[in-house]
């Protein structure tokens, strides 16, 4: 008899890992709350080529993507900038409902059966165990639970405390991101397209400009929910700087929440993974996760399928989640320290890193690898650049330094699950990724 594999919610990592366990043989149903149609928000944004290959997908339609941009990040007083070209075989702007279209047609040709328009309640506990989850529809029981169910995940915030998963995020962990596509008015075209300021106005989040032949996209993100009035303010403000966006919105104009923090040190229990923005599997700095959940979704699949006794426990599914953590949650955790420090630095300490060069390109970037800690000649010269404002200058070193110590406590994650070794290795991450300032 075939495993029975529920996916609460369906997102992109809970999408790959439940087409290829079904073409492996196993029942997999996803539990959606939203119907078909309203999958995906009417927006773009980027991915990597290789991705679909890796996923064993079609290449998309040229005429769903448009190619990836560099990004070109400004300190708040708009004075200096640094960007960040893209790198390997770089990145296509993509469609949110048609790469839905592509996962959702996937999965179904896999054998993956789905359930639209059903509420998930929360999971269903047997012991410490997870054995299915509570929908509006009634009770929904199976061998393992997916979560894919976002952010605000139903069946993670509602675990017991000795799961040993995190519920909830903090305070600067989420984005409220408000994001729309505005008709494109004459005006001198930016030096890069793709123009990211960080504490616009000197608020704690960030705000885009990305500028397309015929339309301009917008996203102001920020650490709390938006007001009407607050938003327009914001365009106004954005307006003066970008003249170029227009006052119609052509699409988008909602506001979603987006995951900025590492990913989770404590993803499965027994009967249960968490995968996708549940766990938080973004990229601190702009929320762009889509990738790293598909991958993790591979990840995933290939887990439970060597899984020969089919437990999916803790201990066996824990491989699942070293692997995660080895190859993308350990640069995210250096990634996300130093969101925290610009984030959370006063703006006068931003300009100023920025104006004297001490945060370079290597320091942002977010591939493999990245935002690690700095080299003595490295340390030296930020420090002599940085001599009139030494406070500043500490602290930002600290940032990068410490990212190069939580990496270096990640690559410490037990290699087999034993509930004392792995509360011990996450409360020293939680240690190593402390914010430094508030």
């Amino acid at each position: 008899m075939s495993r029975k594999i529920i996916i609460a919610g369906a997102g992109h990592g809970g999408l790959i890992a439940g087409a290829l366990l079904a073409e492996k043989g196993y029942d997999v149903t996803v539990y959606e709350r939203n119907i078909r149609d309203d999958l995906g928000y009417d927006w773009e944004d980027s991915v990597e080529k290789k991705i679909f290959r890796e996923c064993s997908l079609p290449e998309p339609d040229e005429s769903a993507c448009r190619p990836g941009q560099s990004m070109k990040f400004y300190n708040p007083n708009l004075r200096s900038s640094i960007t960040v070209n893209p790198s390997g075989e770089g990145n296509v702007m993509i469609e949110r409902k048609y790469l839905y279209k592509m996962l959702l047609e996937n999965a179904e040709e896999k054998g993956v059966r789905f359930v639209f328009n059903a509420e998930i309640l929360s999971p269903i506990m047997d012991g410490l165990r997870v054995v299915g989850i509570r929908t509006t529809d009634g009770d929904v029981f199976g061998d393992l639970v997916i979560d894919a169910a976002g952010i605000n995940s139903p069946v993670r915030r509602n675990l017991p405390v000795c799961c040993n998963i995190d519920r909830d995020y903090d305070y600067g962990e989420c984005f409220y991101a408000y994001r729309a596509y505005f008709d494109k008015l004459p005006a001198p075209e930016p030096d890069v397209p793709y123009e990211v300021f960080l504490k616009p106005g000197g608020e704690r989040g960030i705000s885009w400009v990305i500028t397309w032949d015929n339309e301009v996209d917008v996203l102001i993100g920020k650490m709390q929910p938006h007001s009407k009035r607050e938003l327009e303010v914001e365009l106004e403000k954005m307006r003066e700087y970008s003249p170029q966006i227009g006052r119609k919105v052509l699409r988008g104009g909602q506001i979603g929440q987006i995951p900025v923090r590492r990913p989770l040190s404590v993803m499965v229990c027994d009967g249960y993974a968490a995968v996708g923005d549940s766990a938080y599997m973004t990229l601190p700095m702009t929320g762009s996760g889509i990738c790293a959940s598909m991958r993790a979704g591979m990840i995933l699949a290939d887990v439970v399928s060597n899984d020969k006794n089919n437990e999916f426990s803790a201990k066996t599914l824990w491989e699942y989640n070293k692997r995660y953590i080895l190859h993308f949650g350990l640069n995210f955790a250096a990634i996300d320290i130093l969101k925290n420090i610009i984030i959370c630095m006063e703006t006068e300490g931003i300009n100023f890193l920025f104006d004297k060069q001490i945060i370079s390109e290597s320091d942002m970037k977010f591939g493999k690898g990245q935002g690690g800690s700095m080299t003595v000649s490295e340390m030296a010269s930020k420090a002599f650049k940085g001599i009139g404002n030494l406070p500043v200058l500490f602290r930002t070193a600290g940032a990068l330094s410490k990212g190069g110590a939580a990496k270096k406590v990640y690559r410490e994650i037990p290699q087999e699950y034993d509930e004392a070794a792995v509360l011990k290795w996450k409360a020293d991450v939680l240690a190593a990724t402390a914010l430094m300032v508030r």
